[in-house]
């Protein structure tokens, strides 16, 4: 699993575009003598025990790097420049890939055929939705699914997991506030762009203090604003980027549909006029509560009950999985990988997950597998 990870770690891929890791991970399969194909491009699909007669068990790892310039100095860094392996992927692909050797070679125990998902673009555009709509779930029929994800929060050996709602669905929008410039010294034959703007971003903020229920996660985030010439002209135009986090399923089209209202009676409010485009992301992640009682039980007979937690909290990252947990009973393990040479979490140029934490990956998908 080491060398895997490293392997695809000094060759990271973005979006759908994964080649390089595909054909490590075919030919890994290759050599466990698992059959496999390819799926909407650049993924695989490995099938294990695909004669037993049970419903299938999907275990699932994302292939796909970051836009990061990697800043780790380790000998197997990037040699692509500007790339990063900074969320994990590489290490989810070795963790399955490890869980896929172990259940090859106890085959016959199983019950019920295990689907190996190797899927791209976690990190953008999406290739959960394009290998499910492929039909992935489908033959043989899926009936439970699991994927894993590194925490940068949790000690290698250890792993978590959390129950109902637990990643958000990130919607990102892009706002144009367009008034009537002029001369910094009449500001009555204007209309202000800026100051339009800077209303609009204070009042999207009562969404979450006024307009939801306290107890729902919600995060409304202005991430850039652009507007203005200079110190005496007043800007006809400012454009401005965000991101809606919302954890609830049921809030999701509401509290989208209120953002577009507020911000154009704001403009309105100000003789100004709003444009937004508005990019909806993945949907919430929910981890079947059933499924995920289970599998807490067989991680703690499997890793014992000091390397299981409960996570006190859902996380706002997103992660389209969550098409999957959607359409089947499904959860999220994270595995822990904060060791003695951590420095930064995911996403981070100095991201450097302890290695011994794949051995725990794999442990938690070949134990699900085999047990439930």
């Amino acid at each position: 699993m080491v060398d895997v990870r490293r392997q695809i770690h000094r060759f990271p891929e973005l979006g759908l575009e994964t080649p390089h890791t595909q054909q490590v991970v075919e030919e890994a399969l290759d050599f466990l003598q698992i059959s496999h194909h390819r799926l909407i491009g650049t993924g695989v699909v490995g099938v294990i025990a695909p004669n037993a007669q049970g419903p299938a068990m999907l275990l699932r790892a994302d292939m796909d790097a970051l836009p990061i310039l990697e800043a780790t100095g380790l000998p197997f860094s990037s040699e692509i420049s500007g790339r990063m392996h900074a969320c994990g992927h590489d290490m989810h692909t070795a963790m399955l890939l490890g869980a896929a050797y172990y259940l090859k070679h106890h085959e016959a125990q199983l019950s019920h055929p295990v689907i190996l998902m190797f899927q791209p673009g976690e990190e953008g555009p999406g290739g959960a939705l394009p290998m499910i709509e492929a039909g992935i779930l489908d033959n043989p029929p899926v009936s439970r699914a699991v994927m894993v994800h590194v925490d940068s929060d949790l000690a290698a050996g250890v792993v978590g997991l959390f129950s109902g709602p637990a990643m958000a669905s990130p919607n990102d929008f892009s706002i144009t506030v367009k008034g009537r410039g002029g001369h910094g010294a009449h500001p009555d034959k204007t209309v202000d762009a800026i100051i339009a703007a800077t209303a609009i971003v204070q009042a999207c903020q009562t969404l979450v203090s006024r307009e939801e229920d306290p107890t729902e996660p919600l995060v409304v985030t202005f991430g850039t604003i652009c507007g203005g010439y200079r110190e005496n002209v007043i800007a006809d135009t400012v454009e401005m980027t965000g991101t809606i986090r919302i954890l609830s399923p049921n809030n999701l089209d509401g509290t989208l549909e209120r953002f577009d209202n507020l911000v154009h009676q704001i403009a309105q409010a100000y003789r100004a006029e709003a444009v937004i485009s508005m990019h909806r992301g993945y949907p919430p992640l929910v981890a079947d509560p059933a499924f995920t009682g289970l599998a807490q039980q067989v991680l703690t007979q499997e890793l014992g009950e000091a390397a299981v937690v409960l996570l006190p909290r859902p996380s706002m990252g997103a992660e389209d999985f969550a098409y999957v947990a959607q359409r089947v009973p499904a959860t999220n393990v994270h595995v822990g990988v904060v060791g003695p040479d951590f420095v930064t979490g995911i996403h981070s140029a100095a991201f450097n997950p302890d290695e011994r934490a794949l051995r725990t990956g794999a442990q938690a998908f070949a134990a699900i597998a085999m047990h439930l």
